[in-house]
């Protein structure tokens, strides 16, 4: 049986890295609490508010 590789965590949120590429510092930080904030939302089974699904596209989106 072949063994599965672990995924990338990042070492602050716990969150895989691949959810936090291209950001850096506190908009990493604030992107991680986001993303924790959506995840905790929809294991409860509540409503997940637009304004945070904005704000996660928002942190994700690459500088200009």
């Amino acid at each position: 049986m072949a063994k599965y590789r672990k995924v990338a965590k990042d070492k602050m949120s716990g969150i895989p890295k691949k959810y936090l590429s291209g950001t850096e510092g506190t908009r990493r930080r604030r992107l991680a609490s986001v993303i924790t904030r959506i995840s905790n939302l929809y294991k409860a089974g509540k409503r997940i508010p637009q304004s945070l699904i904005d704000e996660r596209i928002r942190l994700g989106r690459k500088k200009d």
